[in-house]
């Protein structure tokens, strides 16, 4: 059984969670079927030049009707491509919508810079999987688009079955007669519509396997796609009593038309020309079925209606993003001219004039932002936790990202010019740099010149430019006393005789709170001294400032399993519903992989389990 998911999930493609944009070679690989792909005269061709891109959003349906969801809230209707492309204002941006708590923000532009950058040339009658497979050249034969989309949603709709069975099972809606059932009368049709092996249909089969199986070895495979799919934002929030209510085949039935839908569908023509791409496009052609009978899906974009002219927003920001001066909105009638003007600001100098100071007003939203430089000396070292937004952190100091980062090879932040980007880490797994200079973009903004010190990373060793902008950087060390501190590093800290760091004297485990006397520097870092006169770290990642609680005591929700290392990779215990577990610390995934994001996992006796609140509830 185990065996015949395995070759199941090698044979489809690796996606976002229920839908999105793969490699297409990847399905090719190890599929088989002999119809004959479709094809598309050239001269029907046209090329979406992208000028906009619309939020993301998914759409779900429920008995009160088909619901658009944005993937982020409190973001406009839309961005322009040149809004996207302008790391400074992004930045700007991103920090200025602090209510979005859905997904990550900075994830949500890569993805709308993806639409971006993949311009597309084909036929509008084309859908999307017809340009996928056009595009895919040799790789493609033997396929249709709709045999091509199907097989991409075929790894989706099994991890979506597997998670309703689990509910099901788990709320005692089901036993093992019923998922018998279900799989005959309904997943097993699905599989086959979707054009998996018949030999997986069968190797599939709950009916195949004995009760004593179908206990120890299904209920696992069911349990592992929920706890996977609880873990992605769409499903986060959803409680096992609408999960129920969940249809595996109409969700990608649905998701199946959108990927067969005219291109024309998911793309808007601007007055420019240009075209503004549907967030539905953006979103992954996601669609979740909550009960709806026979949906109708809507247009995703419907016949356009005369273009508006939007505002400009005119704002006045330091070299470090921080706002001067109150914004100014400029409004105007389409196509019409608009002019913006600088500020004099007492004590700073405009460091350029921005290259949209003066435009026309479009159907998009636009936004002027002037730059000013503080003038005189900037100071170095701060009282508080963290630097002065007009603070540099000193040469040779060392500094953390607090959020998603990119390391660009010059200190003009672009696409071009990127290196590798560092994802948002928890605390003690953020990506740490040491500043070996500074730098000033073409538009005047500061840069730091830095090294990747994360020396078991394979990214250590790297050179380039980073963000000064304290939302994104800051000093890894506490510069000012606070009056207790905590242990978070998962393996403890030490206490010293000297501020070297040298003469161990007590080793504190994580999560044991200590009072400091006072902080001290050593060259670059800094040291907390303890009430008893010893040294320790002041290392943002190794301890923080004040007490941090964590779970005494947790009691499974669910069945879950136990693993020999942190990543959860390396099983080595099942345990049932209902099972109390000491809670010993607490640590979190892909520590050095910065491509990555990371996950909490609570240790226990015998290794580490999931901190997933769906999984594992406090008891104290």
């Amino acid at each position: 059984m185990t065996r015949g998911l395995s070759k199941l999930m090698t044979a489809t493609f690796t996606l976002i969670l229920l839908g999105g944009v793969a490699t297409p070679a990847v399905a090719y690989a190890d599929s088989s079927t002999d119809t004959v792909a479709a094809t598309t005269k050239a001269d029907d061709k046209i090329t979406y030049h992208v000028g906009a891109v619309e939020t993301p959003y998914v759409l779900i349906s429920s008995t009160s009707g088909i619901k658009k969801t944005p993937i982020v809230t409190g973001w406009p209707e839309s961005l322009t491509t040149e809004q996207l492309n302008d790391d400074d204002y992004m930045t700007k941006f991103i920090a200025d919508h602090p209510e979005n708590t859905v997904s990550d923000s900075n994830d949500v532009r890569d993805a709308m810079l993806g639409i971006v950058a993949n311009e597309l040339t084909a036929s509008p009658k084309e859908s999307y999987a017809d340009f996928i497979l056009a595009s895919s050249g040799p790789a493609g034969n033997g396929y249709t688009a709709e045999s091509l989309a199907k097989l991409s949603l075929l790894n989706s709709y099994v991890k979506l079955w597997d998670a309703y069975i689990h509910v099901n099972l788990s709320l005692k809606l089901m036993n093992r007669e019923d998922v018998i059932k279900d799989y005959a009368e309904n997943a097993a049709p699905e599989l086959l519509k979707l054009n998996a092996p018949q030999s997986i249909i069968d190797a599939y089969n709950p009916g195949k396997y004995p009760e004593e199986t179908f206990n120890d070895k299904l209920a696992k495979v069911y349990e592992s796609d929920y706890v996977m799919l609880k873990e992605n934002q769409l499903f986060s929030k959803i409680s096992d009593e609408q999960f129920v209510k969940l249809d595996p085949a109409k969700t990608i039935n649905e998701q199946l038309k959108l990927w067969l839908a005219p291109l024309s569908n998911y793309f808007t023509k601007l007055p420019d020309g240009s075209y503004k791409v549907s967030g539905l496009m953006a979103g992954g052609f996601q669609f979740l079925n909550f009960g709806t009978p026979d949906p109708v899906i809507p247009d995703p974009t419907p016949t356009p209606t005369p273009a508006k002219s939007q505002p400009v927003t005119v704002t006045y920001v330091d070299d470090q993003g921080k706002t001067l001066a109150p914004s100014k909105t400029l409004t105007g009638d389409l196509d019409t001219t608009y002019q913006s003007d600088a500020l004099n600001i007492a004590g700073y100098k405009l460091s350029k004039t921005p290259a949209n100071a003066t435009g026309k007003f479009t159907s998009a939203a636009q936004t002027v932002t002037y730059v000013y430089t503080k003038q005189g000396t900037l100071q170095s070292g701060s009282a508080a936790d963290t630097i002065e937004t007009n603070t540099l952190a000193p040469k040779g100091a060392v500094v953390y990202a607090t959020k998603k980062v990119g390391l660009y090879k010059t200190a003009t932040f672009s696409k071009k010019n990127l290196k590798r980007w560092y994802v948002k880490k928890s605390r003690t797994n953020r990506p740490m740099f040491v500043v070996t200079g500074y730098a000033t973009s073409k538009n005047g903004v500061k840069r730091y010149r830095v090294k990747d010190v994360n020396h078991h990373s394979k990214t250590a060793g790297k050179t380039g430019y980073l963000t000064t902008n304290n939302a994104y950087t800051t000093p890894v060390y506490y510069a000012a006393k606070h009056k207790t501190v905590t242990v978070i590093n998962p393996t403890g800290v030490n206490s010293y005789a000297k501020k070297t760091l040298t003469g161990k004297k007590t080793h504190y485990r994580q999560g044991q709170t200590l009072t400091v006397k006072k902080v001290v520097s050593n060259k670059l870092t800094t040291r907390f001294v303890l009430k008893n006169g010893r040294y320790m770290t002041a290392n943002k990642k190794l301890v923080q400032a004040g007490k941090v609680t964590m779970p005494r005591q947790i009691k499974t929700k669910h069945a879950i399993n136990r693993y020999s290392n942190v990543n959860l990779t390396k099983q080595n215990r099942h345990l049932k519903k209902g099972t109390k577990l000491a809670v010993r610390g607490w640590a979190y995934s892909n520590a050095n992989n910065f491509s990555k994001h990371d996950t909490l996992r609570y240790h226990v006796a015998g290794g580490y389990i999931t901190a997933n609140r769906h999984l594992v509830k406090t008891v104290r």
